[in-house]
């Protein structure tokens, strides 16, 4: 049973995310890939990382998804196709992809060839707390500063896109 849920975990990644590629609409490439991280949290789930698996749906389907879509809307794409431009870089596309898949099937020789007995080495012990209140205690008591820090910037940024956004919207109308 776990090998069909990880082998349909791993379809749900790896075809979202060929679409996503592939999607001549942004919008639908953006939804492909929410489609792809909401998979790939619940292989997190499987894998015994809870708080992954939630990191993963709130930060990057919530947060990370939402800007994308924020740029896509934008930046104004026309809907131009350039399929003859297409056509003549797909030979550079196939070189790259024959590159990566080669170090990909390497990768997973070398993965598969380590002994099965390999266990890490964690300076804590799991039976005392669960592993949620492990990095949550970890977190917050030797990177608080930039935990904080990276949360003012997250804001700052939203701010400043807000900001740009309002101005754009502003010479637009002038210029009506």
């Amino acid at each position: 049973m776990d090998l069909l849920v990880f082998l349909y975990l791993a379809l749900g990644m790896c075809i979202p995310g060929l679409l996503a590629v592939l999607s001549k609409n942004p919008v639908h490439a953006v939804l492909w890939v929410l489609v792809l991280i909401i998979h790939q949290a619940f292989l997190l789930y499987t894998l015994g990382s809870e708080f992954l698996a939630a990191v993963q749906i709130i930060v990057y389907a919530g947060a990370v998804l939402v800007l994308f879509l924020f740029v896509v809307y934008m930046i104004n794409l026309r809907m131009e196709e350039r399929w003859r431009v297409f056509v003549k870089r797909s030979s550079l596309g196939l070189l790259i992809l024959l590159f990566f898949a080669f170090f990909f099937f390497k990768s997973l020789a070398f993965l598969t060839a380590l002994s099965p007995h390999f266990k890490a080495n964690l300076h804590y012990d799991l039976s005392q707390g669960t592993n949620l209140w492990w990095i949550a205690r970890y977190l917050f008591t030797h990177y608080l500063f930039q935990f904080e820090l990276i949360g003012v910037l997250l804001l700052v940024v939203v701010l400043g896109a807000v900001f740009l956004l309002r101005k754009l919207k502003e010479v637009e109308g002038d210029s009506l």
